[in-house]
């Protein structure tokens, strides 16, 4: 066992395939809060979440509901590829859908459980937020590509603080991550924008309140947008990092 860096308590056991699968029949959900069981890399991950992160995954809940349009979120997800056994998979932080996705989950949802199951099984989620990255996971952010994510948040956090920095990935199926300097899912946010909501949605007290603090840095990403594009130069990227598609 060991802590990462937000103090949650991480579990970590390497098996081959079929013992990860043989493990899946297990509800480990039972005694902790974020499961990880990879046969593909032979990885057993169980996580007790520390409150900072439990308190992070929410608000970037609240951030994303209210940075978008048309959403669905979905927690305590195990997304899995094709081909893997039943109730193996990754559980990311938060999973969204995102506009005709989105409508297409309700419509599942409409039609009961199992079509909404089905749903998610053969429709990868438009973005993924991690909250706390450990060792363990090496490797982790590929896979979410493999399956079929298309962009994936990372965030850090020092121990004991809400001091954040977040990454962006582009993903593909057997491609590397590209770093992004602006999300090409959702209103063009910039990891910088999501780490100062964050800091502001989480003094909030009502939904509302939350819903406005995102809403300023989402006007002001779009006034910089129409700006940039007026003036005929794209955003410039950060060293290191490429703008999305």
């Amino acid at each position: 066992m060991h802590t990462g860096p937000l103090g949650s308590q991480v579990h970590v056991l390497r098996a081959d395939a079929g013992t990860v699968a043989a493990l899946a029949a297990i509800d480990w959900n039972r005694w902790f809060g974020r499961v990880r069981l990879d046969p593909v890399r032979g990885l057993v991950v169980l996580m007790t979440p520390s409150h900072l992160h439990e308190d992070l995954a929410e608000i970037f809940d609240d951030i994303v509901d209210a940075a978008a349009s048309v959403s669905k979120r979905l927690r305590s997800t195990r997304l899995r590829g094709r081909d893997e056994p039943p109730g193996t998979g990754l559980e990311p932080d938060c999973a969204f859908y995102f506009d005709e996705r989105a409508r297409g989950y309700r419509a599942a949802l409409i039609d009961g459980k199992a079509a909404a199951d089905s749903f998610v099984e053969r429709t990868p989620f438009d973005l993924v937020v991690e909250v706390e990255i450990t060792n363990a996971d090496e490797g982790k952010i590929e896979r979410y590509g493999d399956i079929g994510v298309r962009e994936l948040w990372r965030l850090h956090a020092r121990k004991g603080t809400y001091d954040l920095r977040a990454d962006f990935f582009a993903l593909h199926p057997a491609r590397p991550p590209r770093r992004l300097a602006a999300s090409a899912v959702l209103a063009g946010l910039t990891p910088g924008d999501v780490c100062e909501a964050a800091d502001s949605v989480r003094l909030c007290l009502t939904r509302d309140e939350r819903t406005e603090a995102v809403a300023r840095i989402v006007r002001r990403r779009r006034r910089a947008s129409v700006r940039a594009r007026e003036a005929g130069a794209p955003y410039a990227a950060p060293s290191g990092q490429e703008l999305a598609p």
